[in-house]
């Protein structure tokens, strides 16, 4: 017997007692962990710089409690009321027109920007060059510069919302072909089939199912933002805030709150369940598939609708016991049955019938085809206005291009600066206690059901009302400044980063749980040495991800005096002074993309 042998025999638990229970530092781990460190300083540094403390909240609370009882109770006077429904459909339908514009533009952007399709390097780059651009830049900014334009009505927010939703849709519809299935591509291309037919056949027909849930959901999301953007004059419900507020009328104010905020809880839902209906997922960019085989519901509903016409055309039936047989063709004319044969099939109809599943894609096409027409109609947008202020698009366009540098003051630098702490310090103070929250709203480590939902209600609601509108009550209460921009924001986007999280903890595996619960861990244990490691790496992907929204939030804030390079953005406009509004555009462009730059190559680097 061997030295070693006769240790471990003397002492079977010296092998156990010499395995390190910690992880290892791996170059993964340790990088995970230096950005969690650099966001935590940086966040720091920016809460500092807003002059962010609870000393200072709490100083606020009187103020606070003054506006409050002002406020309340919320109400909409009579003589409002058809008024302010009349600008909620307006808000609708700019939406969705919106959304319609965007993903017509998007469709052949993302397919140029995807490596799947796209042959042409230069054209891939200058597609996702757009795409780029139009996410960078946020919708109330382009609303500003369409206003100027078409002036104040709903042209310039369907603009603006359509063209902001290019960003998206782009991105995502580039993703979905990039993520596509080579083999019914290559089927198709094998066969002759011209570049077109090879796109619809093999490319779109995948890409479908994520086109629809995005579409989807990006109504959703302009519907919240089209809720801002009559604060600049680009129409809808923001009008009403706008009046509400330069008028000193709380009450009105708050009670035009809850109506937004009621409006996107009920478009939330009705957008979640349109997915489930059409996708049979909840998921809203249609990323998890819904029955066996990844397959999603709308591809079955497909199939179902022209199972019937194959079924005619090819003879065959659903019977488990058919048996077909192949015979070799005959070059013999065909006669007596044969011709008979022959006859019955060519009387097959080609039209498939009209199935529930057909009907429900058909009452789907008609349902847009009628909301668009209605957007055009109940808006009041006059088309002949719109073409007839196209014409000074370009020329506004060439005005906001600096010709040097003399744009950049002190005060932009001090106002970015601020921007960029604003985003850092909300996004710390929404993670903080989006976190913890996170795992009451995650469906496998609540404690139980009530506690799930109640969760899973309070970020609905908090998600509901947007930054901008939260930023006007609280400059009410705690005055102009970045520090009540931050604040805002932080309200803003917890309810946004606590969904994330929790999704993030669902998606957890459930293997290594069980065997930590095996081991007769508590229910923290579990979470903190079973969930946790797991979900770390996507909770730090995430976290960049809501830094990214949060700084083009806050790019905007300024608007309503909540601090920030709005202001100097919005009065910049106002006075015509176009060098300084491109300029400011300019920054906003080059530090949101370089902050997506980062991300994307941490995200490299992570997964």
């Amino acid at each position: 017997m061997s030295l070693t042998a006769d240790v471990v025999h003397a002492d079977p638990t010296r092998a156990l007692r010499e395995v390190p229970l910690r992880a290892p530092w791996t170059r993964r781990r340790i990088l995970l962990n230096l950005i969690a460190a650099t966001f935590v300083i940086g966040a720091i540094w920016g809460l500092r710089r807003v002059e962010m403390s609870l000393f200072a909240l709490i100083d606020g609370w009187p103020e606070t409690w003054s506006l409050l009882q002002r406020m309340w109770p919320p109400f909409i006077p009579a003589e409002d009321r058809r008024q302010v429904l009349t600008l909620l459909l307006d808000t609708f339908f700019m939406a969705f027109l919106g959304t319609v514009i965007g993903v017509v533009l998007s469709v052949p952007l993302g397919l140029l920007a995807s490596r799947n399709v796209a042959r042409n390097p230069i054209v891939s780059g200058v597609a996702r060059a757009i795409i780029a651009l139009a996410r960078a830049v946020p919708s109330l900014v382009l609303a500003l510069v369409f206003v100027r334009v078409f002036g104040i009505g709903p042209i310039a927010g369907v603009l603006a919302l359509g063209l902001h939703s290019i960003g998206f849709c782009g991105k995502l519809f580039s993703a979905a072909a990039d993520n596509i299935e080579l083999g019914p591509r290559d089927g198709v291309a094998s066969t002759g089939a011209s570049r077109m037919q090879e796109l619809l056949s093999g490319v779109w027909s995948q890409m479908t199912p994520s086109v629809i849930a995005t579409s989807l959901y990006r109504v959703e999301i302009n519907f919240r933002e089209g809720s801002l953007i009559g604060l600049v004059g680009g129409g809808g419900i923001g009008l009403a805030i706008r009046g509400y507020q330069g008028s000193l009328r709380y009450q009105e104010l708050l009670g035009v709150t809850l109506v937004v905020v009621v409006a996107v809880i009920a478009m939330e839902l009705l957008s979640q369940a349109a997915r489930r209906t059409i996708l049979g997922d909840s998921d809203p960019f249609g990323k998890r598939a819904a029955g066996a085989g990844g397959r999603f519901a709308i591809t079955t509903m497909l199939a179902k609708a022209l199972r019937p016409i194959r079924r005619r055309l090819d003879g065959r039936n659903d019977s488990p016991n058919t048996v077909t047989t192949t015979t070799p063709p005959s070059t013999s004319v065909p006669t007596g049955l044969d011709q008979v044969t022959a006859i019955a099939a060519s009387d097959v109809p080609l039209t498939p019938p009209w199935t529930p599943e057909r009907i429900k894609l058909s009452l789907l096409a008609a349902g847009v085809a009628l909301c668009t027409l209605l957007s055009f109609v109940l808006p009041d947008i006059d088309v002949g206005r719109f073409f007839t202020s196209l014409v000074d698009l370009p020329s506004t366009l060439w005005k906001l291009v600096p010709s040097n540098l003399d744009f950049w003051t002190e005060r932009i630098r001090s106002d970015l600066i601020d921007t960029i702490a604003m985003g850092l310090g909300a996004t710390f103070m929404a993670m903080l206690f989006a976190l913890p929250l996170s795992f009451l709203a995650a469906s496998n480590v609540a404690p139980n059901r009530l506690v799930f939902r109640a969760t899973r209600f309070v970020m609905i609601v908090v998600r509901a009302t947007p930054e901008l509108v939260l930023a006007v009550l609280f400059v009410a209460a705690l005055g102009l400044g970045p520090r009540t921009g931050t604040l805002a924001l932080a309200v803003g986007i917890f309810g946004f980063s606590t969904r994330l999280f929790a999704d993030a903890i669902e998606e957890a595996r459930s293997g290594p749980r069980e065997g930590v619960v095996s081991a007769g861990a508590t229910r923290l244990q579990d979470t903190a040495a079973a969930v946790t490691p797991q979900v770390w790496p996507a909770l730090v992907s995430q976290g960049l991800y809501i830094f990214d929204m949060s700084l083009r939030a806050s790019t905007v804030l300024g608007i309503v005096g909540a601090g920030g390079i709005g202001f100097m953005l919005s009065n910049s406009m106002r006075t015509l002074n176009f060098e300084v509004t491109g300029g400011i555009i300019l920054c906003i462009f080059v530090i949101v993309g370089a902050i997506e730059a980062v991300s994307n190559w941490v995200n490299r680097q992570i997964t």
